[in-house]
């Protein structure tokens, strides 16, 4: 599992609201990176019907949800959630596969 970083102690709202801010921030960062491996996998990938891979997609979301288990946070909103992250992520790199061959 991945290190997480110490959350500082929270003693009112406005604690909790700026954890929340940096997490967000943090989350949108990581996103940012993932997207960047989208960019680069549409660049790598020959054939445009190698975009959606059904059985890596299975993989990534099984991995998260093992993940989930071991972080003890709910494995049914994970799942749910990266569904729709590798979704977009498809259609990103869709796009962005049409966008680098000129189609």
């Amino acid at each position: 599992m991945t290190k997480r970083s110490a959350i500082q102690p929270m003693e009112n709202m406005a604690d909790v609201r700026e954890q929340v801010d940096r997490i967000d921030a943090e989350l949108i960062a990581l996103i940012a990176e993932r997207f960047d491996c989208m960019d680069a996998a549409a660049r790598i990938k020959q054939g445009r019907d190698a975009v959606r891979d059904e059985g890596r997609k299975a993989a990534v979301i099984e991995n998260v949800k093992q993940l989930a288990v071991q972080a003890r946070v709910p494995v049914p909103t994970m799942a749910a959630m990266w569904e729709m992250l590798v979704e977009t992520s498809i259609s990103y790199e869709f796009q962005q596969w049409d966008t680098i061959r000129g189609k």
